[in-house]
């Protein structure tokens, strides 16, 4: 089968093209041919405050970089392109309304061949205005969406007509792969991490208030913080020095490359993901592939991947105290071995060799 991708995939940063390197590679795998019908440009830099875009990584798979969703000139040439390689499947990558104009354009001119949305999100994040009508505009003329957790159903179903809801496909986010060396711990220290792009709705700031509690409990703690952010990151640095951590936290305020994603997570005992909102998180899959337990809001998506007690904690959003008491009783309870061996037993049941089975099998 001939299966085609359009969206994000490397050179460009970001769990979303990751997440679509990955699921090709298992279709390679399979024995499927394999086209990326990748952005020439994702964003306007107005509109990506977190600075990069690309990394010099190249692409797995054969890559045309066609498309620039933001220029309209850029539409058609990517349709033709795909209809030239003729596949089989597109799987278009999904997660912001930003990209529904090149995106319904594109699939409604896309014939003899299945199209299916791979929705990370429904409902963006940050306020997005017409997201109603240019959801709409993106869903209608798909064949299948595919959605990761329980969570996207449910805003699918608010947001979309029945008509699209009976197009869904209800999957999951797999567990990266890495060798078993990768996974041994190094610390020294207590050492908590929180990862990835930071955004306002990931709430770095509640688990920052949590920090003074959490240290007068454990003195020896520390926190490491990494990734890039979307804004100023002196709003960080800010709330750090006023409430007199600096010396007990670390900050790498920029893109962490997937070749330096195992030092911090083997560093750490566990990852904390204080989200305000969530559908679901990439972070949560890569702290399972190292086997890294994880602290988190109870919100959205994120309980679907969490078993409370068992492979990591659930707090309720924006409760510095509550997320201090669930990071001290994971410590007084020497939680870190038992979740270890949870994680390593929930990781047989969420396969990448799975998604492409479902997604192959509709």
């Amino acid at each position: 089968m001939k299966i085609a991708f359009l969206g994000p995939a490397p050179p460009f940063l970001g769990g979303i093209s990751q997440f679509a390197s990955h699921l090709a590679d298992e279709f390679c795998a399979a024995g499927h041919e394999i086209c990326f019908f990748n952005f020439k440009q994702q964003y306007p830099a107005l509109l990506f405050p977190a600075g990069a875009q690309e990394d010099e990584s190249q692409p797995k798979h054969l890559s045309q970089r066609v498309l620039t969703p933001y220029l309209p000139q850029t539409w058609n040439k990517t349709v033709k392109a795909i209809k030239a390689w003729q596949p089989d499947l597109i799987i278009i990558s999904w997660w912001v309304p930003f990209f529904a104009p090149a995106f319904g354009y594109i699939i409604r001119r896309i014939k003899n061949c299945r199209k299916l949305i791979l929705a990370h999100n429904i409902v963006p994040h940050e306020p997005w205005p017409l997201t109603r009508n240019l959801l709409r505009y993106a869903f209608e003329p798909a064949d299948d969406i595919l959605l990761l957790s329980k969570a996207c159903l449910k805003d699918l179903k608010a947001w979309l007509p029945n008509k699209v809801v009976r197009k869904a496909i209800l999957g999951f986010h797999p567990i990266y792969s890495v060798s078993q060396g990768e996974i041994s711990k190094t610390n020294i220290l207590p050492r908590l991490l929180f990862f990835g792009l930071i955004k306002d709705y990931k709430g770095l700031d509640t688990l920052l208030e949590a920090m003074p509690i959490i240290r007068q409990a454990i003195p020896e703690i520390r926190l490491q913080i990494a990734g890039s952010v979307y804004g100023d990151k002196g709003i960080y640095t800010k709330q750090i020095e006023d409430l007199g951590l600096s010396d007990i936290i670390e900050t790498d305020f920029r893109y962490i490359s997937a070749e330096e994603v195992s030092g911090y997570f083997r560093a750490a005992e566990v990852c904390i993901l204080p989200y305000k909102s969530a559908t679901q998180s990439g972070v949560t899959a890569t702290a399972y592939s190292y086997d890294t337990p994880v602290i988190a809001s109870n919100v959205g998506g994120l309980s679907e991947y969490i078993e409370d007690g068992v492979t990591g904690l659930l707090v309720p959003p924006n409760d510095p105290e509550a997320l201090a008491a669930a990071v001290i009783r994971f410590y007084d309870d020497k939680l870190l071995s038992p979740m270890q061996e949870a994680i390593r037993n929930y990781k047989k049941t969420c396969t990448w060799t799975d998604l492409a089975k479902l997604i192959l099998k509709r």
